[in-house]
């Protein structure tokens, strides 16, 4: 079920790319490919967070390296099966919120729990998280996106 309509408009993200910026200093980012075809760029989210993105999206299992220590999102992917429920009831991710003051964004996880909704205002990179793991869609906030390409054309 698609979020419903509000005073935003949402947009579909059609790709999801984690990944750690080449140049220096390196960062590691999420870039949301939209739906009109622009993108939305999540910065300085935790690594471990672009690590397990990658990993769903190689949708193998590679053996972990010698000495690696996993990640909660590590055990979370590989034991998705016992995690079915959560699944189910995830409906969609929608990042529709930003505070001026720490300029943090804010994701809403909606959760059907058998007609009664129920929404999860979480850190939006772990929102995505699970959202691609569990092969929900996510929307972002038209009025965000049209915010970061403004400020991001004032810094130029």
């Amino acid at each position: 079920m698609p979020p419903p309509k509000g005073t935003d408009i949402l947009l579909e993200a059609r790709n999801v790319s984690a990944m750690i910026t080449p140049s220096m200093p390196n960062i590691p980012i999420i870039v949301l490919e939209l739906e009109d075809g622009r993108e939305f760029t999540l910065y300085n989210v935790p690594f471990e967070i672009v690590e397990a993105l990658n990993k769903i999206e190689r949708q193998k299992d590679e053996p972990s390296m010698p000495g690696l220590r996993e990640t909660i999102f590590d055990v979370l992917i590989d034991m998705k099966g016992f995690f079915e429920e959560l699944g189910k009831r995830l409906e969609y991710v929608v990042i529709d919120e930003i505070d001026y003051n720490t300029y943090l964004y804010t994701a809403k996880a909606s959760f059907n729990l058998g007609g009664i909704y129920m929404m999860r205002r979480m850190v939006p990179s772990h929102a995505i998280f699970l959202a691609r793991l569990f092969e929900k869609p996510i929307y972002v906030s038209k009025r965000l996106v049209d915010e970061q390409e403004s400020f991001e054309e004032e810094e130029h």
